[in-house]
């Protein structure tokens, strides 16, 4: 502790002496045990007389990978002498490999001499598999080493040597070794010399591209990718030689040719390739687009995944070739078109004889070559036809994206692909239609649905799943719709949808609520079918409890926001209920000239507060709080005041609640902190828990909060650490057992640790502490002291200290809060369970601005006072549709769960409370504390027992 502690805390300090002769210091020095170090296994190869026992004792070695410092060298060279007496192959590539452990993990280990012996080792190496694992130590050894650009062309040097090997393991190690470690310069550094020599390594690369191994064929492609991800240029001129490779008869050669093949397309999307018939020429991007369409086909389904991946990454193609995926229509493989007058010349030109009767009736027919008849359609006809009709998922999965990616940067291709999009909500996979759902929200600014399609997406609505119904509602939010019927049809799929999902009411009134503001003209006809007005008889006022006519409510009012015509249609019952709905939801409905709003700009600009006037109030409140001429009672009395009014503040201005709750809560802790210190009888244990559980809201529960502020709240929170001390120390003097007093060392421990961050906190806060923090740091520079004489020292102390200062107000805190939607707090409903069995309730909260959603906890407190905090899983925590994130870096995340519940017999229902915490880690080796985020809501369960049978 006293290493953390800063200087002032050591100001004051006591000198001792002790007289007498100097006791002889004793240098204690551990002698290394033989077992524990790898130097001793390997003094023991000598001694194998078989292989397996080499191999075994090799595997020792690799297992218990530890040599000192000075061992290290003379390991190495026994391996080595080993490596050239050894004939198997088994254990000669297991050296090899301990070689490149030894220079990753072992301090002091030379890795240019590990370099330089694997490379004499297999120099003179027969065994393709003691070559492969040898040009692999050199590639991993050569990674730390990259910055000796001498050693790096040697390396190259040496696989090059090997390229010539007859094994496929031994060309690809070299090629991979090529690729990783060949010298890249910076662009504007690089010579014509090294020009010259990189373009021979793309070279070598190439030519290995048409190696008779598949192995080495893909190799060869990736070291190429490679290369170009390092920072190597390649060259437009390689792009003939990789299309053949679309073709290979192995898969793995072609998934990497089509990686390279879309690089080289978005590399050079203007550069000009000349097809087969040796006269059309085309974009090199169009000619890479209709070739990675063709992949689509292809026969492994990882390679039809890809190829449809890529479409969606490809950019710069032609409207003609994007539009030709979406068709299946035969091509004419991208031949020219010719006339018949330049048919006709073509034969006269070619000089054969016919009888005069018709033109060219027996002229020869075009030589036509196997290769180039195809019995099934090929290059982009139709391939997202066949990507999304796919018969795996993953395909299909690729293809929904692909289209989207597309449509986002092509409106017309957006507007062609939407039937097929919409196509997709039938999918049996619900994955696929959860990602065609969102394909269709991401791109709604560039489409309009027709009436046809709604029938489609309307049926969907019906899915038993909840995200998949949900993803409807933000997707029927965002688009827009052709007409007034389509919209009609919208609202009352919905309303019908809603009677039967009641649990999807929030996500419906979100998505009422956009479509009311895109579609206001639309709105405007069906306002009076919608409301029920009728021209000559005055219908009965509907319930504004109903969640259906809420939905139509809300779909009105923010229709009428755009298109105030419809205002004067409205009957006095709708404009209550607006103003209802304005003070019950104000984020669904806005803010309308009607009924008490009539001046609404007039009091929208009077009601808004300036950051000013609220700085001046919290001014006002807090002005004579920190005078220290005033005598302390007065300055209570103050705190109590100041507690008063920001709570109100905070209710009243919802922008400063975060502001209002944090300095309240402050001062309330002051107050009770006071308070329980002069109690006759000692602080009470209630008292203390509470002080430490808001400390804890304060620390945890706020964000915005400046490092000084956080300073304030600390020290306040080391004064109730001292307070739980000195209770804890009463308490063991007053009881004999040796659990009172673990609990006071436990307290003491959380003490220490609490004084360590503290002062960290001080320090990079640039702040100076308190004169009680001063006090305690002193305590605690001392040594260790024990539980009992630290809190004689600090009760006094404790007790004389002047109370804590107020932090200035910041109105940037934000406070995390959180709602319990489902259950409901007005349930009366009783859940009935066999006793000793478990049941579920269905729970859903929404948590704004928490700052580690997997600190989330839903506490569960039964009436026999037992508490269990449930974890919830992480896919059960989501991104709230409306909002996800926050400008302080906060999130806003939706609980949807299931809460557990599991309890003996009772003899009649009881309530089980339920809430959402925070949990909170104190330090010191104490338990996480649980910081309440909203009031419990309590759910009447009745375990029965279990009913015997005869």
């Amino acid at each position: 502790m006293a290493a953390v502690l800063k200087k002032r805390a050591l100001a004051e300090y006591n000198k001792s002496y002790q007289d007498g002769p100097s006791s002889k210091k004793l240098h204690l020095a551990k002698k290394p045990l033989i077992g524990s170090s790898a130097a001793a296994f390997v003094g023991l190869l000598e001694k194998c007389k078989s292989s397996d026992e080499a191999l075994q004792l090799l595997l020792r070695i690799s297992d218990c990978l530890q040599f000192q410092e000075s061992d290290v060298e003379e390991a190495i060279k026994k391996l080595s002498e080993h490596f050239q007496s050894e004939e198997e192959s088994a254990v000669r590539v297991k050296i090899l490999w301990l070689f490149c452990d030894i220079g990753l993990e072992c301090p002091g280990a030379n890795l240019n001499h590990l370099v330089d012996e694997t490379i004499h080792l297999i120099k003179n190496e027969t065994s393709h598999k003691v070559i492969a694992q040898g040009l692999g130590t050199l590639l991993k050894l050569g990674c730390k080493l990259s910055d000796d650009k001498t050693l790096m062309q040697r390396l190259i040097a040496v696989a090059k040597e090997n390229l010539k090997d007859t094994s496929h393991q031994v060309k690809c190690r070299c090629l991979q070794l090529i690729s990783e470690l060949y010298p890249i310069s910076p662009e504007p550094d690089r010579t014509p010399d090294m020009i010259t020599e990189a373009n021979v390594i793309v070279k070598l690369l190439s030519d290995y591209s048409n190696a008779e191994d598949a192995r080495v064929r893909s190799e060869a492609f990736q070291a190429l990718l490679t290369l170009h991800g390092r920072g190597l240029t390649l060259s437009a001129d390689i792009y003939e030689q990789v299309c053949p490779a679309l073709s290979d008869d192995y898969e793995i050669v072609r998934d990497v040719a089509l990686k390279l093949i879309w690089l080289l397309g978005n590399k050079y999307p203007e550069n000009t390739v000349t097809l087969q018939d040796g006269e059309t020429t085309m974009r090199l991007v169009d000619d890479a687009f209709i070739r990675i369409c063709s992949a689509v086909n292809d026969l492994c389904m990882q390679v039809r995944a890809l190829a449809c991946t890529l479409l969606g990454t490809t950019r710069a193609v032609s409207d003609r070739f994007l539009l030709q995926t979406l068709d299946k229509q035969l091509m004419s493989n991208m031949k020219k078109k010719k006339t018949a007058h330049e048919r006709g010349a073509e034969l006269v030109r070619s000089g054969a004889w016919a009888s005069g009767r018709r033109w060219a009736d027996d002229a020869p027919g075009q030589l036509l070559e196997q290769s180039t008849v195809q019995l099934l359609p090929g290059g982009a006809a139709g391939a997202f036809v066949h990507g999304l009709e796919d018969e795996f998922m993953e395909v299909r999965t690729a293809a929904v994206e692909a289209v989207c990616e597309l449509s986002m940067q092509n409106p017309i291709f957006a507007t062609t692909s939407l039937d097929f999009l919409v196509d997709m909500f039938n999918d049996e996979i619900e994955d696929v239609r959860l990602r065609a759902i969102d394909s269709l929200n991401k791109i709604s600014h560039h489409i309009v649905l027709r009436e046809d399609q709604l029938e489609t997406i309307l049926s969907a609505l019906e899915d038993y799943s909840m995200d998949v119904r949900e993803g409807l509602h933000r997707m029927l939010g965002s688009c827009t719709v052709a007409s007034k019927t389509c919209l009609e049809m919208c609202v009352d799929k919905i309303l019908e949808n809603l009677k039967r999902y009641p649990q999807d009411k929030r996500s419906t009134f979100r998505c009422v609520q956009k479509m009311g503001s895109n579609h206001a003209t639309l709105v405007l006809p069906l306002t009076t079918r919608l409301l029920g007005v009728h021209p000559f008889f005055d219908m009965p006022e509907p319930d504004v409890e109903d969640p259906s006519y809420m939905c139509v409510l809300i779909l009105v009012l923010n229709a009428a926001q755009h298109c105030t015509t419809m205002l004067p249609l409205f009957e006095e019952h709708t404009v209550k209920h607006y103003t209802y709905l304005r003070d019950t939801m104000p984020h669904l409905v806005p803010l309308l000239p009607i009924g008490e709003n009539q001046f609404s700009r007039k009091q929208k600009s009077e009601s808004e507060m300036d950051d000013s006037a609220v700085r001046r109030f919290f001014e006002n409140v807090l002005q004579h709080i920190d005078n220290v001429t005033l005598s302390s009672n007065v300055r209570l009395k103050m705190l109590q005041s100041a507690e008063e009014q920001l709570n109100k503040l905070s209710e009243m201005e919802p922008l400063v609640t975060g502001a209002a709750n944090f300095t309240a809560m402050f001062a309330r802790c002051v107050l009770a902190l006071h308070t329980a210190l002069n109690n006759p009888a000692g602080p009470p244990a209630h008292a203390l828990q509470n002080l430490s559980t808001d400390c804890l809201r304060l620390q945890h529960q706020f964000s915005g909060v400046t490092e000084q502020e956080n300073a304030c709240v600390w020290q306040l929170a080391l004064r109730v650490s001292a307070a739980r001390l000195i209770a804890a120390v009463e308490s063991a003097a007053m009881t004999t057992g040796a659990g009172a007093g673990a609990v006071a060392l436990s307290m003491a421990a959380a003490l220490t640790h609490h004084a360590e961050l503290l002062d960290r906190l001080l320090v990079s806060a640039g702040m100076e502490p308190d004169p009680f923090t001063i006090a305690v740091f002193q305590q605690l520079s001392c040594g260790e002291p024990k539980p009992g004489s630290l809190a004689r020292a600090l009760h006094p102390l404790l007790l004389a200290a002047p109370l804590p200062q107020i932090p200035t107000p910041n109105l940037k805190i934000r406070m995390c809060t959180a709602t319990i939607i489902e259950p409901a707090s007005d349930n009366d409903t009783v859940l009935r369970f066999c006793a000793g069995l478990i049941t579920g309730v269905s729970f859903e909260a929404e948590v704004l601005r928490v700052r580690e959603p997997g600190a989330l906890r839903v506490r569960v407190a039964y009436p026999d006072r037992r508490v269990h905090a449930l974890l919830p899983p992480r896919d059960h925590l989501r991104p709230l549709d409306h909002q996800n994130t926050n400008d302080d870096g906060t999130e806003n995340v939706r609980l949807l769960t299931k809460v557990l519940i599991s309890h003996g017999v009772w003899t009649e229902p009881c309530g089980v409370d339920i809430s959402v915490c925070l949990a909170v880690e104190e330090g010191g080796g104490r338990e996480a504390q649980l910081v309440e985020l909203c009031r419990p809501v309590r759910v009447t369960v009745a375990p029965k027992p279990i009913k015997r049978g005869i």
